[in-house]
């Protein structure tokens, strides 16, 4: 049997869906372009602001931006160095994804035992992990990554909901060592895993000593 299919450049992607408040669905963007990604994937969020080109919060100030995108990240959307994709379905964001080529490589044609040209090589597909406290959870220390993967994170408060996990491929969690809460910030959550994501994506050890 031949080993599982492997990028050669993954990446991480985020699905921003059912945020609730504005400084998080804020960080979250910054925080993700701080650890690689390229493109975000909104759903729903109508009460938030994407408008790249909105300057006028009516403050007079053309420095001043009435748009939900920190002012910082306005220019990489403008440049067309990152994009923010809405959709007003889940399910239509997830299939946009499934469709996209991973790691941004075509599907390439294998041999097979008679040394045939074939292609019933097996198309690999951008991962869609939730970061959830569930029980089939994955420790991101364990780094359960293997391609390309879209990262989706759940409500402040409640989580992520059963339409959310259903679309989901698998879930990672992150460990805590003291009582003090029973989840993290989702910013801070999405922070500590696109940036084990990131290490892992090159190839570090980042469990080693110096």
């Amino acid at each position: 049997m031949s080993p599982p299919h492997r990028c050669k450049n993954r990446k991480p992607y985020l699905i921003i869906t059912n945020i609730s408040k504005r400084q998080n669905v804020r960080n979250l963007i910054q925080i993700g372009v701080s650890f690689g990604v390229t493109t975000f994937f909104v759903v729903g969020q109508k009460n938030f602001n994407f408008d790249v080109n909105g300057h006028d919060d009516g403050s007079g100030d053309a420095n001043k931006s009435s748009s939900d995108i920190p002012t910082a990240i306005l220019d990489l959307l403008r440049r067309g160095k990152m994009n923010i994709i809405r959709f007003d379905k889940l399910e239509e964001c997830v299939e946009h994804i499934k469709n996209l080529p991973c790691c941004g490589e075509v599907q390439e044609e294998v041999q097979d035992a008679d040394n045939k040209s074939t292609s019933n090589k097996s198309k690999p597909t951008i991962q869609i992990i939730g970061v959830e406290i569930d029980p089939s959870s994955i420790n991101i220390e364990n780094e359960p990554f293997a391609n390309s993967t879209a990262f989706m994170m759940g409500n402040e408060g409640q989580g992520m909901n059963s339409k959310q996990m259903s679309l989901c491929d698998g879930f990672v969690r992150i460990s805590q060592y003291g009582g003090g809460t029973a989840s993290l910030n989702v910013s801070v959550a999405a922070g500590l895993v696109l940036h084990r994501f990131f290490h892992w994506s090159r190839g570090d050890d980042v469990c080693s000593t110096p």
